[in-house]
């Protein structure tokens, strides 16, 4: 279920910031949970112009720099798209579009590449990049974690534009604190516990927190822990222990 895989990502993420993994963590863990060879992330800022927000690899940071460089490529193409983009076999490739990065990206050790829309709504934030180093297509799986992945990484990249300057479209999108994978693992368990959307549990973990004057991340670590669940049938909050003076 689409909801458990989501919960699958914020855990992995979740558990390489508790060890403080450093580097691409969030393009090493999509390239980890869609099972693909590598994977990058490109932003697309409000002026336009594709940048790189982070890679797995060599190859997908070669990649990534090939496709900034000849302006052409599957994130280019992502990125104005509300499907994946798709070259299984660059050795052979399905469309004629890419004369440039299509052979340079041989090259640089891919054989199969593809780019996923990174939108919130309407908004156009970017593209995930993946690459295989054989041919072949996604499966139907890999391309529904694709989707889900693209999912995550939009509220990353809101989260990385919260200091873009006044009046920019990454302004008035990153209203929220810094992105904390531990709160959205939590919300993925609160949202099965109470048969409820994420967005709906994301809104409960808030409120609670509000409530009990106490941080996001400090309940979410709670929920993570279950020392506190949402029980589906009062609608409430129940402690699973008690402390003790």
């Amino acid at each position: 279920m689409p909801i458990e895989r989501l919960i699958d990502i914020y855990e992995e993420l979740a558990r390489r910031g508790r060890l403080g993994a450093g580097g691409p963590t969030l393009c090493v863990v999509a390239a980890e949970f869609i099972g693909v060879s590598g994977a990058g992330v490109a932003i697309l800022p409000s002026g336009g112009l594709m940048t790189s927000l982070c890679t797995s690899d060599g190859v997908a940071r070669a990649l990534m720099d090939l496709e900034l460089t000849v302006g052409e490529g599957p994130c280019v193409d992502a990125c104005s798209s509300d499907v994946v983009i798709a070259e299984p076999d660059l050795d052979s490739p399905q469309a004629p579009g890419w004369v440039s990065f299509a052979p340079l990206a041989l090259a640089a050790g891919a054989q199969a590449v593809f780019g996923v829309p990174v939108r919130i709504g309407a908004v156009r934030l970017g593209a995930l990049s993946l690459y295989e180093q054989h041919t072949g297509s996604l499966t139907e799986s890999q391309s529904s974690d694709a989707y889900l992945m693209a999912s995550v990484v939009g509220r990353a990249v809101l989260a990385h534009q919260a200091g873009a300057p006044l009046g920019s479209i990454e302004h008035e999108l990153a209203r929220e604190s810094p992105f904390d994978y531990a709160v959205h693992q939590a919300a993925g368990m609160v949202a099965v516990q109470g048969a409820i959307t994420v967005g709906e549990a994301l809104s409960r973990i808030r409120a609670h927190a509000f409530a009990t004057e106490a941080t996001a991340s400090a309940l979410a670590g709670r929920i993570v822990f279950r020392e506190i669940v949402f029980d589906a049938l009062s609608r409430e909050w129940r402690e699973t222990w008690t402390t003790t003076r």
